[in-house]
């Protein structure tokens, strides 16, 4: 009797680290794989701080995603996003196109750029759409062979953060448009069609919500200019 305790004990033991150690791997290889693809669909450094993958059920977390800004813009960073909760169907895995369940982005932060031809984030999604392969063209060797299916996503909490050189390099947030979509690329496509329909996405609520906080800077800066103008008018009387 005791010894059959103790096989099951062991039994037990032995199936934790086996599991700790598939989420690992499970876990690194995604890392890995955002990190080596990930700036040749987009244009632009990605660093990811870590990815924990619980094998028995598919849900995991990526932590610390920074996504840096393409060519030709200063800022810190286009995207940063402390953690992305996904649900994935394991069972895909070994076939041609990988099935995301659910992805769940907690308060990103975005910092709004423009550039020439437009701003940092349209340049990121025009970039995936050109590193889309064209219509029966083999996959590049160098770039991911599967297809990607997001069933779900939601971008929530989000804060756009614009750098207003014209008030004194100053800078100003405001609240980013929860944004929700569903069946994002597919069976045959590559995964910069879903890349690319997530950043047009992203790209077009910044821009609505930069565009009034453009509005409401300047009002503020004509505000501030008026009533120092005001206090000099007060001083010479």
């Amino acid at each position: 009797m005791k010894a059959l305790k103790a096989l099951l004990m062991f039994a037990v033991v032995l199936g934790m680290i086996v599991a700790g150690a598939l989420s690992l791997w499970l876990g690194r290889g995604v890392k890995l794989a955002l990190e080596r693809f990930g700036p040749g669909i987009i244009g632009a450094p990605v660093s990811v701080g870590a990815v924990v993958l619980t094998p028995w059920s598919g849900r995991g977390a990526i932590t610390n995603l920074v996504i840096g800004n393409p060519p030709g813009f200063k800022g810190a960073h286009a995207l940063k996003v402390g953690s992305v909760e996904v649900k994935i169907k394991l069972s895909s895995l070994a076939t041609d196109t990988v099935v995301v369940e659910s992805v769940v982005v907690k308060d990103p932060e975005i910092l709004y750029e423009m550039g020439g031809g437009g701003s940092n984030l349209s340049r990121l999604q025009r970039n995936a759409e050109a590193a889309m392969p064209a219509s029966g063209a083999a996959p590049a060797k160098s770039g991911p062979t599967k297809s990607l299916f997001i069933k779900d996503l939601l971008v929530s909490g989000g804060q756009v953060g614009l750098a207003a050189s014209a008030l004194g390099g100053q800078g100003a947030t405001i609240a980013l448009p929860a944004v929700q979509m569903r069946n994002l690329g597919g069976k045959g496509r590559s995964p910069a069609q879903a890349v690319s329909e997530v950043l047009a996405a992203i790209s077009g609520s910044a821009g609505k919500a930069v565009s009034g906080l453009g509005a409401k800077a300047l009002g503020d800066a004509a505000s501030s200019v008026m009533g120092k103008l005001g206090g000099l008018l007060k001083g010479k009387r």
